[in-house]
C-alpha cells in the first residue's frame, strides 16, 4: 500500500485500492475499508468522499455504508461494448444448454482471470460475485490464459499461490508442468482446485496469431463433469470457442 503523503499517484493508488475492497459486490463502513487498506480511517474518509462524488461509490441511506455507484456500471458497459462480448453470448447460451454446465468467457488482468460474460445458468449460484476475478494458477480458463501466451518464467515465479484449494499448483514448476500439459492436450482443467465438488475446463480462444485472447469456460459440479464426460464437453466447448472467435477475430 502506498504510504501517506500529498503526491497525486498516491492519492489514485489509494482510491483504487479502496474501489478493489468492493469486488466482493458487498457494503463496506470506513472501519473495515480503513484496515483493508492499512491507512487511517480520516484518509478513508477524505478517499471514499471523493469516490462519491464522482459516482464510482454510494452511501447507502441507511446503513452508513458504502457500496459500487453507478458511474462504474457505465464504465462496465463502456468495456462491454468494447470488447464485444454481447456477440458471445448466444454461444455460451447454447453450450449452457446443451451441456447443463455454467459457460463463460474471461480475459487475463494481472495476475488473475476476469470473467467478462457468464451464461444464465450461472443465475444458479445465486446473487453473490463469486469467482468474478480467480486468481490464473487455480483456474482452468487461467491456465488456458497462460498456456496460449507469451508467459516468461519470471512471470509465473510473481503469481501468487496462496489461494485456491490443496488440489491447486503450488509453485512455478508445478504450475509450469500443468501449463505444458495444458498446451500438449489442447485444453486445460481445474480439478476441485479452487472450490471442492467443482470442475471447470478452458478453452483458449486464440486471435489470428494464436494468442490466446480470450478463455472459454464450462464450469459444474462433479457430479455433472464426471471423467467419462469431460472429452465431450471438451470437444463441445472447443467448437464454441472456435465459432467465438469467428466472431471476435473474423477467424
Amino acid at each position: 500500500m502506498a504510504r501517506e503523503g500529498g503526491d497525486g499517484v498516491q492519492t489514485v493508488a489509494r482510491a483504487l485500492a479502496v474501489l478493489g475492497c468492493f469486488r466482493g459486490g458487498g457494503e463496506l463502513g470506513v472501519t473495515e475499508l480503513a484496515r483493508r487498506v492499512h491507512l487511517p480511517a480520516s484518509t478513508t474518509h477524505r478517499l471514499t468522499s471523493a469516490l462519491v462524488d464522482a459516482g464510482f461509490l454510494e452511501k447507502s441511506p441507511t446503513s452508513n455504508r458504502y457500496r459500487i455507484g453507478g458511474a462504474l456500471a457505465e464504465y462496465g458497459q463502456i468495456a462491454y461494448r468494447q470488447h464485444r462480448i454481447y456477440l458471445v453470448e448466444p454461444h455460451l447460451e447454447q453450450l449452457a444448454t446443451t451441456t447443463g454446465a455454467s459457460a463463460s468467457i474471461a480475459l487475463r488482468h494481472g495476475n488473475d482471470m476476469v470473467l467478462v460474460g457468464t451464461s444464465r445458468w450461472r443465475e444458479a449460484d445465486g446473487h453473490e460475485l463469486q469467482g468474478v476475478r480467480i486468481p490464473l494458477h487455480a483456474s482452468a480458463l487461467g491456465k488456458a490464459l497462460l498456456a496460449w501466451s507469451d508467459v516468461t518464467d519470471d512471470e509465473l515465479a510473481r503469481l501468487p499461490f496462496t489461494d485456491g484449494t490443496d488440489r491447486a499448483p503450488t509453485d512455478p514448476a508445478e504450475l509450469s508442468k500443468e501449463l505444458t500439459l495444458t498446451r500438449e492436450r489442447g485444453w486445460a482443467f481445474n480439478d476441485e482446485e479452487l472450490a471442492a465438488g467443482v470442475r471447470t475446463i478452458g478453452i483458449p480462444v486464440r486471435d489470428a496469431d494464436g494468442r490466446a485472447r480470450f478463455a472459454l469456460g464450462l464450469r459444474g459440479p462433479t457430479t455433472l463433469m464426471i471423467p467419462e464426460r469431460v472429452p465431450f464437453f471438451v470437444d463441445l466447448a472447443k467448437v464454441t470457442a472456435d465459432d467465438i472467435a469467428a466472431v471476435l477475430f473474423g477467424r
